[in-house]
Parts: structure tokens; sequence; C-alpha cells
């Protein structure tokens, strides 16, 4: 986090604050096996760490289920005694919350290799070619890493505020800790990806800008300046499919267990309030907890979509140089490749090449859900 470390303003404090906790937090838990090479400044694989985190991230959700399933045996929630398909949906989000949590980390220990040339490819582009642009300032990074900070430790204190709100449910001390451990490596696993598609979108808008002012100074356009953001522009690419190969299988779970997630913590509600006539602090637990997941989903969404926008009015850039008059013909091939490249390279993240990851997926999975809940309430529709 040392070479985004702010000059000066709040929010780029802020930032900075996040990236350290965030790397630190990392370590602890075991999820960012790499120690930093002050000399090469690159990163290199800690073995010692990567068995690490895979012992103790193992481990965390072990003793979690053992612990979960003790307490199921001794008591049961009145809601779902109430609704018998309730417990059984509930149960089946817990599958797949432990199965999602289990690939996550196996894939963090399986592909750390793969994930250490990102770092290395990111830490390159930076000290090399966008180390003297750290004078501009990234408004739009800085407010999505600000709000995915806020979401993270909103959703942690939630967590903690569902089970002891929750009527009739007993949850000790330690479960809630080994909750909370739990959580916070997934979020943090989701976190790494996010930070590398808004670092790819930043050097992307960095990108854009230099051009953007070398269409404006006519007589000061190198030939050999553009050939050097083509040559960024595309390891910058080549970055981007790198990081959507190493996380789209963790994203993808992610995201199917957030949907899923919202669907039974929206028909909890509907149990709960209409079916039973309860009402308590615990339905306002809830209903929070349901618009921290639909902003944190969102964010993930907002965040692909801007990149892959990012992307695109690099295109419409490249064509104000069409009207500039008196280039070189070496200038005008390298802007004509520049122009050839970005209108083929499209910065999209998409999961397994069949979704990507922006606007129209978001809204098609919001709609899915909705649709899911009003089928589980037609089928459930004489216990409700």
């Amino acid at each position: 986090s040392e070479m985004f470390r702010p000059r000066r303003g709040f929010c780029q404090n802020w930032v900075w604050l996040i990236l350290s906790a965030a790397l630190y937090g990392s370590w602890i838990l075991g999820l960012f096996p790499f120690i930093f090479n002050a000399r090469k400044q690159q990163m290199s694989v800690s073995q010692c760490l990567r068995l690490y985190g895979l012992i103790l991230n193992f481990f965390l959700i072990a003793i979690l289920i053992y612990i979960n399933n003790d307490a199921n045996h001794t008591s049961k929630l009145d809601a779902f005694q109430r609704n018998p398909l309730l417990e059984k949906i509930n149960i089946l989000m817990g599958i797949m919350s432990v199965v999602s949590a289990i690939v996550v980390h196996l894939m963090n220990f399986l592909g750390s290799k793969q994930i250490l040339r990102i770092v290395n490819e990111l830490l390159a582009l930076e000290y090399h070619h966008f180390g003297a642009m750290n004078l501009w300032n990234c408004p739009k990074l800085n407010c999505f890493l600000i709000q995915k900070s806020v979401t993270i430790i909103a959703s942690t204190l939630t967590l903690i505020s569902v089970h002891y709100a929750m009527p009739e449910n007993e949850t000790s001390f330690l479960m809630s800790l080994l909750m909370c451990l739990t959580q916070m490596g997934l979020n943090l696993n989701v976190l790494h990806c996010y930070l590398g598609v808004l670092f790819i979108y930043r050097f992307v808008w960095h990108i854009n800008g230099q051009l953007s002012d070398l269409a404006d100074q006519s007589d000061t356009i190198s030939a050999r300046y553009i050939r050097e953001l083509l040559s960024i522009y595309r390891r910058v690419f080549e970055l981007n499919r790198k990081l959507q190969t190493a996380y789209e299988l963790q994203m993808a779970l992610i995201l199917l267990s957030g949907l899923a997630g919202n669907i039974v913590v929206v028909f909890f509600l509907i149990v709960f309030e209409i079916s039973m006539q309860k009402s308590s602090i615990f339905v306002v637990v809830f209903f929070n907890c349901l618009l921290l997941n639909i902003w944190d989903f969102w964010l993930s969404i907002v965040v692909c979509d801007l990149t892959e926008r990012t992307g695109k009015e690099t295109s419409a850039i490249l064509k104000l140089f069409s009207n500039l008059e008196n280039l070189d013909v070496e200038l005008e091939r390298s802007i004509n490749e520049f122009s050839w490249l970005s209108s083929h390279a499209k910065f999209r993240f998409q999961l397994f090449g069949l979704f990507s990851v922006n606007y129209n997926m978001g809204f098609n999975m919001i709609i899915t859900s909705f649709l899911y809940l009003l089928y589980l309430v037609q089928f459930d529709f004489k216990n409700l």
C-alpha cells in the first residue's frame, strides 16, 4: 500500500488507511501469502504464509460447522417450526456458503502463483509508468474504495446483530467470533479482486487523460510517446484478462451466494412478520442486512461496468486525432494501431466467458431474485 500513499487530502489518507488495513488483515488471516522484496520492488510467495492461510481458514470453517451443528441439535427457532420450507432453504444456504468458502480459500491457495504474477505486474506498471502520475487524484477510485470498506465493516456488525437480535436464538461469543473471522476472510478475498479491477480502471483512466491532453496539444505530439502509451495499454488489457481468469470462479460463487442470501433474508422477513405476526428490533436489523447486501453487490457491478465504459472511452478520445492536420506517417500509423487495439480490447469482467459483470447483469440478477422469491411465496402460500 506504500506506493499509493497520498500526498494530501482526507479522502486520500482514508484510502491509504483502508489499503494498509486490507494488507495487514490479509496477512493475519493468511489470505495474501506474499512478501515484498524492496531491492527488486517485487512480491514473492511465502510458502509458510501459504500453508498458514490454508490451515487457518479450513480450521475456522471446521470449528464453525461443528459448533453450529451442536447448536442446531439443542434448539430450534420458532420460525423454522412454523415454516419447514424456510428451515430447508436455510440449511441449503448454509451448505452453499460453506462450499463457497472452501472453494474460495482453496483457489486462493492453488492460484497463488497466478495472483503473484498479477500483483507484480501491477507493481511494475505503477513504479515504471504511473508513479509520476500520482499527482492526479482518482476521485472515483477513492469513492468506491471507501464505500466498499464501509460495507465490509457494516456487514460484519450486522452479522453479529442479526444473530443476537433473532428471537429464541442463542449465539455464543466463540461462534460470533468465528462467524466474523470467516466472513471477514471472504470479504477480503472479494476485496482483492475489487482492488484489482479498480487499479485497472485507474490505469486506463490515466491513459485516457494523457491522450486527451495530447489531442489538445497538436504541436507537441510524439509518435514515440503514443507507442509507449500503446504498449502500456496493451499490458493493462492483458492484466485485466489475467485478473478475470484468476477470480472468475470465486466471483461467480460470491455473486450467487449473495443472490441466494437476499432471497432467504426476504423470505425470512415474510415468515416472521406476516405468518408469525411478530414485530421487534430483529425485523429492522434483518432489513438493514438486506440493504447492505444489495449495496455491496451493486458496488461490484458498478466498478466492473465503470472499467468497461472507461475502456470504451479510449476509442472516442483517439478519434479526436483524426481532426488534426499535418501528422507525419509514423505518428498516424501509431494512432491507427492504438485505435484498432482500443476498439477490439474490451475491459469486460466476464464469468466463464458467458456473463459480463455490468449494469445489465446486475438488473437481471435483481429481477431474478424477486422472481425466485415470488415462486417461493406461491409454492408455500398455505404455510404463510
